[in-house]
Order: structure tokens, then sequence, then C-alpha cells
């Protein structure tokens, strides 16, 4: 894939997560966005913050759902890994 298709695929990305925003509430105003996006191996790396402060759980339940909707929006996409905004702690989540 050229470099302008990887380009156009990241802002495919970014338009399916503006499409999600609203409806998670992990915090006000909820934040995901995309780290980084590699079209050759089709991992996409999100950012999420909110939810519980102490746990991942919700953020590996949101997680799931995410995934499956930003491969459905953007086909390219085949892993999404999910990193905390401390950066600790990851979420995969790769296609079955």
């Amino acid at each position: 894939m050229s470099p302008g298709k990887g380009a156009a695929v990241e802002e495919r990305i970014r338009g399916a997560i503006s499409r999600l925003r609203p409806l998670l509430r992990l915090s006000d105003p909820p934040t995901i966005d995309l780290v980084s996006f590699d079209p050759r191996s089709g991992l996409a790396i999100l950012r999420l913050s909110g939810g519980c402060a102490d746990c991942e759980m919700p953020v590996a339940a949101l997680m799931q759902g995410i995934a499956a909707n930003l491969k459905l929006r953007v086909p390219e996409i085949r892993e999404v890994i999910a990193e905390s905004t401390d950066g600790n702690a990851t979420v995969r989540h790769s296609e079955a």
C-alpha cells in the first residue's frame, strides 16, 4: 500500500472514531484517538482515556465493540491495540 493510501485509511479511521465519540461515555468529553496505523500489518493503535481510573475492565469491554465497529467501517484494520493514557495498559483485539 502506498503512503498516500495509508494516509487515506488513517483519515477513514479518524472519521469512524469521530462517529463513535458521542456514543462513548468514557469521560467528559470521551477521548479516543488514533495513535498510528500500519497499512502493511493492518494494526491500528488507539489511545483511550476515561472510564474506571483504577481498573481496565471497562476499557477492555468497550474495546471489543470499538474494534468491531472500526473493522466494519475500515476493513483494512486487522488488529486494534488500545493503550491507556499512561501508556502502561494495553488491550488487544485481533481478527479471529
